[in-house]
């Protein structure tokens, strides 16, 4: 740049002082980039996070929860518009995750179910003996 212009450039800013960049000092500097950097993180962590579904407090135990639950997150990945695919993903792996606990749940209550009822023929077996 030749000097004649930077001193017309000079002139300018010193007419108008709004125009041209604004001097930063270092610590403004770096408190912008990493302003930046952490709404680059909240939003890649926002995308990740997914928001608990409302359930109407209704009885039917923890099983009936997780199937109002997975319903509602099932309707959030068919919606229209769709959600993102970090959004998407992120819902699947809720429901997968929905969807074990569920599983898990039914085999703890059938395994109760058979303890109970072998319970019962040991006592109606004992109850027999006895007489």
């Amino acid at each position: 740049m030749s000097s004649a212009h930077h001193i017309a450039v000079q002139e300018a800013i010193a007419a108008n002082p709004r125009a041209g960049p604004k001097p930063l000092t270092i610590e403004q500097y770096r408190a912008r980039q990493s302003g930046q950097s952490n709404r680059r993180l909240q939003e890649d962590y926002r995308l990740t996070q997914i928001p608990k579904v409302r359930t109407p407090k209704r009885r039917g135990g923890a099983t009936a929860k997780l199937r109002r639950e997975r319903a509602a997150l099932l309707d959030r990945v068919n919606a229209d518009p769709p959600p993102t695919w970090a959004e998407a993903t992120a819902l699947w792996l809720k429901i997968d995750a929905l969807e074990q606990q569920q599983q898990q749940k039914q085999r703890a209550g059938e395994q109760r179910r058979q303890q109970q009822q072998q319970r019962s023929q040991a006592v109606a077996a004992a109850a027999e003996q006895k007489q």
